[in-house]
């Protein structure tokens, strides 16, 4: 007995060392170490791990075999574009304060291009040198187009480029939408429809660029449905009937936002957590950019190709965006980094992108399944290696083009009125929405008068919230800050009493 429990505690201790050692014995190796590296590339980004792994040991061979120094990749990696806007902002304003040019950091990589202008309009970013050493990438019929489906695919200053493609979209759970008996979703309208109740997963935009990027693209499309469709009324100009379809395509925007966040389960900051719990299973469907839902449909194919969650592109709902790469103001190992720019859009930069692993010019560990920026690059010698062949975003008529007077302005306050109509107020939203559900009549119509109380969202109108556009744009002290923050929540109430209301003459079926 005595042999016994001494063989059991050996094995014990052995189990426990196994534990402490693994992770040191099986962890990543860098490429190279910081302390023997000749030069160090200073990035911040808010991609993934496997984005930054695949990039960092193909350019760091790609910089040994030109220069033969050796490079250490410092990945800063501090959260989302809002949390790197905020980092950026503080920074450089330390900087300015101080006379400094630079912030100790040379490259800003990935993000969208909405945090790329607003670096390039506060004077934070450097001209390329790559449209200068490579301006046969650029422009005519296989260059890098300026604009494509109305979104900037460089700056017109060249201050940023975009190296990859992205679009907005909706990942879903395959066994979910069994278990509801539900349709794959084609479009935005599908997410607002009562059986997704409780089993939507959404970001919140003021945390998300590209959640918030997806909400506008919604809000677009109802408003090109508006245009497409109005009519002119008797004694109206031309201008008015203009101005009409856009506040009403607004509103319907709005509507169906209210009611894709009245299915929602929750809101999360970091939409990458999104396509992660619609694969566990926690939700059945969520709004994504492509690449997170591409991601998760790689890593979780089984033998026979298959996948337990899926991505579409809503139909007519998105435009095509790019990613952008930027070289920051006062870097101080500005050599590489623009060379690293450069890398970014040679055909090997590009094809790492979407080629399968292990093909020529391919990723080393794994499928990133982005789109590749250079329209060149898209010819049949390539696409045999291409993890997406079959997605030709050059080819045809795009069925989306972005309007950017449209609610390109209004993207800020935009974020902000859908955190107070939909966040600040989800629990009251959501019970309003369950006992409009509840009370559905046999015709499959809700309670008339409870459904126009809970979509009543006049206080965030296309007029007003170009009046929130300039209240949240003016610079403040802390005083007038905390008006601002009272006028919000001020506004959250209001909401709060309306879906209250909502809840009340559901329960009276009115």
């Amino acid at each position: 007995m005595i042999k016994k429990f001494a063989r059991n505690e050996v094995y014990v201790i052995l189990g426990l060392l196994f534990v402490a050692i693994a992770p040191l014995v099986f962890q990543k190796e860098d490429p190279v170490n910081a302390d023997d590296a000749d030069v160090r590339l200073i990035i911040m980004t808010p991609h993934n791990e496997t984005i930054r792994r695949e990039f960092g040991e193909a350019f760091s061979e790609f910089w040994l075999e030109k220069t033969g120094e050796t490079v250490y990749m410092d990945w800063r990696t501090p959260g989302g574009t809002s949390e790197i806007r905020l980092i950026l902002d503080g920074d450089y304003s330390r900087a300015d304060a101080r006379g400094y040019e630079g912030i100790g950091v040379d490259v800003l990589f990935g993000g969208g291009a909405y945090i790329f202008d607003k670096m390039a309009s506060k004077g934070r970013l450097q001209k390329l040198d790559v449209f200068d050493n490579h301006k046969e990438w650029f422009g005519g019929e296989k260059g890098i187009r300026q604009n494509f489906t109305g979104e900037d695919c460089y700056h017109k200053d060249q201050q940023w480029v975009g190296v990859c493609l992205s679009r907005f979209g909706i990942c879903y759970n395959v066994d979910g939408l069994e278990r509801l008996g539900l349709e794959i979703p084609k479009n935005w309208d599908d997410l607002g429809d009562p059986k997704y109740f409780g089993h939507v997963a959404l970001a919140d935009p003021t945390k998300s660029g590209s959640v918030a990027k997806a909400f506008e693209m919604l809000i677009q499309q109802k408003i090109h449905e508006e245009l497409q469709t109005v009519t002119r009324e008797p004694g109206e100009s031309h201008e008015r009937m203009t101005d009409r379809a856009k506040s009403e395509g607004w509103t319907k925007g709005f509507q169906l936002i209210q009611k894709i966040s009245a299915n929602a389960r929750y809101f999360t900051d970091s939409a990458s957590k999104i396509p992660h719990d619609v694969a566990q299973g926690d939700a059945v469907a969520g709004m994504c950019v492509d690449f997170y839902g591409r991601a998760y449909n790689e890593k979780l194919k089984k033998v026979d190709g298959s996948s337990r969650l899926g991505w579409i592109t809503p139909s007519g709902g998105t435009s095509t965006s790019v990613d952008p790469v930027a070289v920051l103001r006062g870097a101080e190992n500005g050599e590489i980094a623009q060379a690293f720019v450069e890398f970014l859009l040679t055909e090997k930069g590009q094809l790492i992108w979407n080629n399968r692993p292990g093909t020529p010019n391919g990723p080393k560990h794994y499928a990133i399944r982005r789109l590749p920026v250079r329209p060149d690059l898209y010819t049949p010698d390539r696409l045999q290696y291409f993890t997406d062949p079959e997605i030709m975003p050059y080819k045809g008529e795009p069925d989306f083009i972005y309007k950017p007077e449209l609610t390109g302005a209004l993207f800020t306050a935009m974020r902000q009125a859908i955190k107070v109509m939909c966040i600040d107020t989800h629990d009251e939203l959501t019970d309003a929405w369950e006992t409009l559900i509840e009370h559905t009549r046999e015709d499959g119509t809700m309670p008339p008068f409870a459904l126009q109380k809970f979509n009543e969202v006049r206080l965030f109108s296309y007029k007003k919230t170009y009046e929130l556009k300039v209240m949240l744009s003016k610079e403040r002290t802390k005083k007038e800050y905390l008006r601002v923050l009272d006028k919000l929540n001020r506004l959250a109430a209001i909401f709060r009493r309306s879906y209250a209301d909502s809840q009340k003459l559901a329960k009276q079926n009115r």
